[in-house]
């Protein structure tokens, strides 16, 4: 979930990573040179770039690369850089992947890379694997580690990340109560001076943006100040419970509902704010709640429809841990991961489908606010 706002400016910062002349042969023993860097300007590009030193003409050039992240699969993207049929044998080659195109990566993303080269022999070249790792260096970042989280910080003292880092331990302790919910794998937490700047190392980052969770890669950028630290710390709490929750129930065959996992972040969090609260007390009274089975849908993107999503997960969530147990929940987090779909995950842990549930916790909701 993505909150609120501050001012300070994220310069983008140029690294280049260059690899020594590298010599590669291919089934016939011909020889071709191979020079490599890479230019990286965070967040908005990667730029791939080769020199070849070759007996023959080369015909053929191709980049490809993955992205390492949580996946259960290896998605190799293939770039046809240019068909230099009648060029020279020695010649350089650049392709530019621009993040307009693809979206934000975060900082400390790793991508793996080789280049294929064919001569009008026919004859192919390939390259080793190699590495690049996208960082936000405009900032001498400070870490500090602790379990399973790994907490970068460039702007306060150390006092201020060991604040951040006991919200983080807190949370995860709340989590495993309140649900059996752990993280199963380490997660990177960027601390930013604030939105603005945490805006400024994101692709389009919309102009509310104030946090934002990168499940598949395990990592968190988020915006946080001594001046707001009260709102940083259960905005990070609910992105935190998001990498948890995506941990114990990522699989290759279906999601979990929306409901289920914005309400264990907003559960994360502690109390429901009041705000919030309001608009589930108001669309009780005017009987305008939105059922369970929408909730499984992406939220609106009305603010005030929006707000009553929020606090409803909370409730759906609220309620099925008060009435059912932890030990449930968690259960019913496993038989997600397993891909089963919303109604037979209900049916196999509560013995109710999304209708029985929807019904059950209106009943449950209205009676706390209609007596």
């Amino acid at each position: 979930m993505i909150r609120k706002t501050a001012l300070i400016f994220l310069s983008l910062v140029l690294m280049t990573l260059s690899f020594a002349p590298v010599q590669v042969q291919s089934k016939s023993d011909k020889a071709v040179n191979f020079n490599d860097s890479v230019t990286a300007s965070f967040p908005g590009s990667i730029t791939f770039n080769l020199d070849i030193e070759a007996e023959y003409q080369i015909k053929d050039i191709r980049l490809k690369y993955f992205i390492e992240r949580k996946s259960f699969s290896n998605v190799i993207q293939e770039i046809i850089v240019e068909n230099p049929a009648s060029s020279d044998s020695d010649i350089s080659v650049s392709w530019k992947w621009d993040m307009r195109t693809t979206g934000s990566l975060p900082s400390g993303t790793v991508i793996k890379y080789w280049w294929t080269v064919v001569d009008i022999n026919d004859d192919v070249y390939l390259t080793d694997i190699k590495s690049v790792s996208f960082d936000d260096d405009g900032y001498i970042w400070n870490s500090l580690t602790q379990n399973n989280i790994n907490l970068f910080w460039y702007y306060g003292d150390d006092d201020f990340a060991a604040d951040l880092m006991q919200t983080c331990q807190d949370t995860l302790v709340r989590l495993g109560e309140d649900t059996g919910a752990y993280l199963v794998s380490p997660v990177r937490i960027y601390i930013y001076s604030s939105s603005y700047a945490l805006r400024e190392a994101i692709v389009f980052a919309k102009e509310w943006t104030g946090g934002v969770a990168y499940p598949g890669y395990g990592v968190i950028a988020i915006g946080i100040t001594r001046s707001n630290i009260e709102w940083g710390r259960r905005a990070l709490s609910h992105e935190i419970a998001h990498l948890v929750t995506h941990q114990m129930t990522a699989n290759p065959y279906n999601s979990i509902p929306v409901w289920l996992n914005e309400g264990i972040s907003m559960y994360a969090e502690g109390e429901l704010e009041q705000d919030y609260e309001n608009y589930l007390k108001a669309a009780v009274i005017s009987d305008s709640l939105i059922s369970a089975q929408s909730l499984c849908s992406p939220f609106s993107a009305y603010s005030d429809k929006s707000y009553l999503s929020y606090a409803e997960s909370y409730s759906i969530v609220a309620f099925l841990i008060e009435k059912y147990g932890k030990q449930k929940i968690h259960q019913l987090l496993t038989v997600f991961k397993t891909g089963s779909t919303y109604d037979n995950a209900l049916l196999e842990v509560y013995g109710f489908d999304l209708a029985g549930l929807n019904k059950q916790w209106q009943d449950y909701i209205t009676g706390i606010y209609i007596s």
